[in-house]
């Protein structure tokens, strides 16, 4: 009987649902953005899209900035709020 329980015991142990840790998921990537400028002052990034969209967005935080000049081409990462979480700058001007 004492077998039983401990099996039923584990059993009940392995059936809980296994949860992944919360990623921060971007809700959009372009991987080719041009810099149209960069203002430390209010954190955010204005660039061009390869389609010739222009967009104005902040950045998570100024640091991320450091860097970047207008003409440089990035990748970049938007999280669901249209803020800037990731830039990887591919070439500079």
């Amino acid at each position: 009987m004492k077998s039983f329980i401990l099996i039923g015991s584990l059993l009940s142990v392995l059936a809980l649902p296994i949860v992944a840790p919360l990623e921060s998921q971007a809700s959009l990537t372009y991987t080719r953005v041009k810099v149209e400028a960069v203002d430390q002052a209010s954190r955010s990034l204005t660039f061009k899209t390869a389609e010739g969209e222009v967009w104005t967005l902040a950045a998570l935080s100024a640091d991320m900035l450091n860097g970047l000049h207008k003409g440089d081409t990035c990748s970049l990462e938007i999280d669901f709020d249209n803020r800037v979480t990731k830039i990887v700058k591919i070439d500079s001007q």
